[in-house]
């Protein structure tokens, strides 16, 4: 049974539009409505794939009562969110001009002092209630503490031990904050590419640079790190072994909700004992399958399974790093 944690959760309203203009007034369809946040689009992933996943976060307010009802109609998980003041967030998307997608992200529900205790503890009761495996974190968190995730990893892993599977979906200050201590490790994280040219500071111009990066202290002590680099794969570094992995070209209909695809598809394959190979290969098989949905979290099984096949695991010498 998996976790998943997703601290800022939001009613999400995706239009798909020829164009957008700016300045003007754009007349649009209805929009398709769906509920996201990154630890709920993991945890879609993980429950289509046949595993029991529960979901927690904190939700509050009119917004937060219409994801909780609309996530308890889905009928897939084990709903534990924990209420507090305020309002959830509301967040858009616009596909248009193409695959360009604008996004308006409110902030969400302000998480407290008080209210990180309370929730620090509820996890802590969830452990005890369920017999998890597997814990992802993911997405943002409305709070004045920059260590927030770091405060949370440290908290679960005096609960569960150093070996258990964590996997963190995290990006910004906060990531960069659990990444410059070596205290406490999560097992995986997903940067792309740009966020980890937000941690190194500098553009990235090719993958041998990613590779070469890969190796810094930065990321000592880090079982598994996924970039994503969206239609050209990703790069992987599983322990001291680097994988370029290439990924089947498909028609996309909507990037939205592909990268938590990819890590509900991980902590799937992680919970169920894949060799990190083939957990790779479901992982990103995940996040193509979402590609061709226009609800985030969303995979075909079918699809899944032959995207499986068609990805393909390049190991890169040591060599490259030498000659970098």
């Amino acid at each position: 049974m998996i976790l998943t944690i997703t601290l800022n959760p939001s009613m999400d309203y995706n239009y798909l539009v020829s164009s957008l203009i700016l300045d003007q007034v754009n007349r649009v369809e209805n929009p398709h409505t769906s509920i996201g946040g990154k630890g709920i689009n993991a945890g879609r992933v993980i429950a289509q794939s046949g595993e029991s996943v529960v979901l927690t976060g904190i939700l509050g307010g009119p917004v937060g009562k219409m994801i909780l009802d609309t996530l308890n109609a889905e009928n897939r998980y084990h709903l534990e969110f924990l209420s507090v003041e305020g309002n959830s967030r509301n967040a858009i998307t616009i596909m248009h001009d193409g695959n360009t997608h604008t996004e308006l992200v409110e902030k969400g529900l302000y998480l407290s002092k008080e209210n990180e205790a309370l929730f620090f503890q509820h996890v802590a009761h969830l452990l005890k209630k369920y017999k998890i495996d597997t814990i992802c974190i993911s997405g943002s968190v409305n709070s004045d503490d920059a260590k927030f995730h770091l405060h949370l990893l440290d908290f679960i892993r005096s609960i569960v031990g150093k070996s258990f599977p964590i996997l963190m979906d995290i990006s910004g200050e906060q990531l960069e904050n659990v990444l410059v201590q070596q205290s406490v490790r999560p097992t995986f994280i997903k940067p792309n590419t740009h966020e980890l040219e937000e941690l190194v500071g500098r553009k990235i111009q090719t993958p041998e640079e990613i590779v070469v990066l890969l190796h810094e202290p930065l990321f000592d002590n880090i079982e598994t790190i996924m970039i994503s680099q969206g239609g050209d794969g990703a790069i992987v570094k599983h322990e001291s072994t680097v994988y370029d992995v290439r990924i089947p070209k498909v028609d996309i209909v909507n990037t939205t909700g592909c990268g938590d695809s990819t890590v509900g598809g991980m902590a799937f394959a992680i919970s169920n004992g894949y060799s990190i190979e083939d957990a790779i290969r479901y992982a990103m098989a995940c996040g193509i399958s979402n590609s061709l949905f226009e609800t985030n979290g969303t995979i075909s099984t079918e699809q899944v399974n032959q995207f499986f096949k068609e990805i393909k695991l390049v190991e890169i010498e040591e060599l490259l790093l030498k000659n970098s």
